[in-house]
């Protein structure tokens, strides 16, 4: 069987690839901005008889975060019991907005008192949150005669994305999976298991797919046909612990299989493992016995994996796209190396 020659497309794009660097299989990016993000796609295409085509893609994404703490504005200089309070938390311009909340003398306000506004959007691509809190203070508010009003700015950062894919042919056949890791090159994806070598309609299927060890739980995903499968149909398992403080996530899926689950003669079962940050900036406000003492801030992370992350600015790192692709050896024999036809942005 004849293959197309391999072909690299992304001269057309703005993305600054270092081609020396870069085949069918990678793309390495020197450097990155707003523009770099978008969907990536990697394309196996077979000449005939076949005509089969093979494709992965997924999003990258790309955050800003801001240079500053959250700015509480409108807070008088003193308040007295039955005085209204109404003041408003603005976070700096960050990519995606981030998200406002209100904390008084230390636990979440009440819903009632917050009041949310539309974000605004700069020319530059950045958003600015804003959120107000507005209230009535009364004796419960003083706690040992003080009342302290924090507004905390998250940004939750996707930094880890990896998918295992099953394919079942229009025979039956499970083909081998196809592992596509995503934005963190070298780092082991989530896994599929107890998948059965053949499949018949009305066949049950009961799998599981199980995260890469981390020190924090993965998001885990499935797919049947690159839907998503809702998640009171998914069957979520303890996660396994390891040394060193690790441990993996796992999610079952089971169901029967149907003739009308087949698109293009394949049911394709694929399982997303996602491991992300959250970065928390916070500005307090700290009443003292009717006087305004102090204010300050605090950056805090909750951390996954991650040491020592910049506070500020877009992806700073080197970006690998790996796409690996295994496909039904029905259509390709074992050498398949020199299919691939693009990689590109959609």
């Amino acid at each position: 069987m004849a293959y197309e020659k391999q072909l690299i497309t992304i001269r057309e794009f703005s993305i600054n690839p270092l081609l020396s660097k870069s085949n069918a299989s990678h793309v390495f990016l020197k450097r990155s901005d707003l523009n770099t993000e978008g969907t990536y796609g990697c394309e196996v295409s077979s000449e005939a008889p076949h005509f089969k085509t093979v494709k992965a893609e997924d999003e990258l994404r790309v955050y800003v975060l801001p240079k500053e703490p959250p700015i509480i504005e409108g807070a008088d200089s003193m308040y007295e019991v039955g005085d209204r309070v109404n003041v408003t938390c603005s976070s700096g311009p960050s990519k995606p907005a981030a998200t406002l909340s209100w904390f008084i003398n230390g636990e979440p306000a009440n819903a009632t008192f917050v009041r949310k506004y539309s974000s605004i959007r700069h020319y530059s691509g950045l958003q600015t949150s804003q959120v107000g809190l507005e209230f009535i203070v009364g004796e419960k508010d003083f706690d040992q005669g003080k009342l302290k009003l924090r507004c905390v700015a998250t940004i939750s950062q996707v930094y880890s994305s990896g998918s295992e894919e099953l394919i079942i042919g229009d025979r039956g056949q499970a083909s081998g999976s196809h592992h596509v890791p995503y934005l963190v090159p070298g780092q082991d994806g989530p896994k599929i298991e107890g998948t059965s070598p053949r499949y018949e309609i009305g066949d049950l299927v009961d799998v599981n797919c199980t995260s890469a060890p981390a020190r924090s739980a993965a998001l885990l995903k499935w797919y049947i046909n690159d839907k998503e499968v809702a998640p009171n149909k998914t069957t979520p398992h303890p996660p396994i612990h390891y040394t060193d403080d690790l441990k993996a996530s796992v999610l079952g899926l089971r169901f029967r299989v149907e003739q009308n689950m087949f698109k293009s003669d394949e049911l394709r079962l694929k399982c997303t493992a996602t491991l992300s940050k959250v970065v928390s900036l916070s500005s307090d406000v700290t009443v003292v016995g009717g006087n305004q003492q102090n204010s300050g801030f605090h950056v805090s992370e909750n951390t996954v994996s991650v040491t020592n992350p910049t506070p500020r600015c877009c992806v700073e790192r080197t970006l690998w796209i790996s796409i690996f692709l295994t496909v039904l050896s029905t259509w390709y024999p074992s050498d398949l190396c020199s299919g691939l036809l693009m990689t590109s942005i959609y």
